[in-house]
């Protein structure tokens, strides 16, 4: 058993399958050698082996290049000796150490080339154990290349070889906060998969072990200002055991998910955490160990319940008037898009090929209304020609549509860039019903990525509308 694992285990992320020695520079060679032999990868090469087995097995790859590919060549791969590491520390200003001989074997001391042969492997046994043992000096491998009746690299010859042992671990393939929408007389019942992997091969049977932990939800809480509550027993089923198979390098938890009809509406979080596993040399990887299940139960809101807003001068705002950077016409002001003249209009300020260039933020419309809602829908007329346009040019062409409660932390809720009216003047563009994730909002933010001509750093809209339900 002990073999098969050793066989399984080669972890060192170096090496690339090989196809073509040409693939790797040999063409340099094709008209000056022969036959010419060198380390794929020469240097300080650090691979990674995972601490799972007493032994470990790495390959390094050595090249044989020139101009005939017929010949029969061989060549010796031996450790450099300590004498001849320090001379090459006091050249390099280096402080390497020789790898103790107890923490190593090289299984090929020689390899031969026939014919059909552009590569051959130089393989390595690491011994784990004895590697974990060492002080924190910078222990090294360092192989040689010589003894050949071709000729050599001098280059290339050499390869100080650093494993680095690493404690496998498990991770959520996705963590932190994930949301999901449930809306009232839609899909309340519904399963979640989450994905548990690991960074290398999978060779075992083993268990990991789920829980649900409260105080992630009240760490998200304070971090990011939010007020979720945790979701109910009631409506959720975890298996808090996850089996791994071998041969497959993942896993998966399901969350089944039943909201029953009297949950009130509302924002819910089920803190997953990835606490354990049965193998002992797994370990569970810092801060992707969590899934933030982010339950948002909203009532259903049909179109024919919005109410017009009306909008005021104080409800609107933007982080790019042109009245709070220079003196502009009156018919560029914020102003004009709720004054019912589709012929007076906002430009915003802006940055054309660099100018001006104190403003690089993307420009915004932002509303702030008297108290939350729940869902909304809005729309904009673009400028006409009676306002200057130069066929569209400051037409949105792609727009962000951000809500907040508090008016500081906004939440990306859709990204328009379809349908937006790009060339016309005077158009109008009227949204879908959207529902904020947090099931309310009070602010909402509409950001312009991009206008119409490129370059330009702006966005200039004739009206706005907003219509609301409760």
């Amino acid at each position: 058993m002990k073999n098969k694992i050793f066989k399984a285990i080669a972890f060192c992320l170096m090496l690339v399958p090989f196809i073509s020695a040409c693939d790797d520079g040999c063409e340099e060679y094709l008209d000056q050698y022969e036959s010419i032999l060198y380390f794929k990868y020469n240097g300080e090469q650090h691979v990674t082996i995972y601490d799972t087995s007493n032994e470990a097995s790495c390959e390094f790859t050595v090249i044989r290049a020139g101009y005939n590919p017929q010949k029969y060549s061989t060549i010796d791969v031996s450790v450099l000796d300590a004498v001849n590491l320090q001379i090459y520390n006091a050249e390099n200003e280096t402080d390497y150490q020789l790898l103790p001989d107890n923490c190593f074997r090289l299984e090929t001391t020689t390899l031969e080339f026939d014919s059909s042969d552009d590569h051959k492997m130089a393989r390595v046994v690491f011994m784990i154990d004895k590697i974990k043992e060492l002080n924190e000096a910078n222990y090294i491998l360092p192989l040689v290349l010589n003894n050949s009746n071709d000729d050599i690299n001098i280059s290339k010859r050499q390869i100080f070889i650093v494993p680095d042992i690493v404690s496998p671990y498990l991770y959520f393939e996705k963590s932190g906060y994930q949301p999901y929408k449930v809306e009232e007389g839609g899909e309340t019942a519904f399963d979640i998969s989450i994905p548990i992997g690991m960074p290398m091969e999978n060779i075992w049977d083993f268990d990991c072990t789920l829980k649900i932990n409260s105080e992630l939800l009240t760490a998200y809480n304070e971090s990011n200002h939010t007020d979720f509550e945790l979701l109910p027993e009631n409506c959720y089923t975890l298996s808090e055991k996850v089996s791994f198979i071998a041969g497959k390098d993942g896993s998966h938890a399901t969350v089944k998910i039943n909201i029953p009809s009297e949950l009130k509406f509302g924002k819910y979080i089920l803190p997953i955490e990835l606490a354990e596993c049965s193998m002992p040399s797994f370990t569970i990887k810092g801060g992707a160990n969590t899934y933030l299940a982010g339950i948002v139960y909203q009532k259903h809101i049909d179109v024919t319940e919005l109410k017009k807003i009306q909008l005021t001068e104080s409800m609107i705002s933007s982080n790019a008037r042109n009245e709070d950077f220079e003196s502009m016409d009156t018919r560029k002001q914020l102003i004009n898009i709720i004054d019912g003249d589709i012929n007076t209009s906002f430009h915003s300020y802006w940055a054309f090929h660099g100018f001006p260039s104190d403003f690089s933020e993307l420009p915004y419309l932002q509303i702030e209304l008297p108290h939350v809602y729940s869902g909304f829908k809005f729309s904009y007329t673009t400028r006409t020609a009676a306002d200057g346009s130069n066929n569209g040019n400051g037409n949105p062409q792609e727009l962000n549509i951000y809500t907040s409660e508090d008016g500081t932390n906004f939440t990306l809720l859709k990204t328009l860039n379809d349908d937006l009216p790009l060339s016309e003047m005077g158009a109008t563009y009227e949204s879908d019903l959207m529902l904020p994730v947090s099931g309310l909002f009070r602010y909402l933010r509409i950001e312009s990525t991009r206008a119409k001509e490129t370059g330009l750093n702006a966005m200039v809209i004739a009206e706005l509308n907003l219509w609301a339900a409760e």
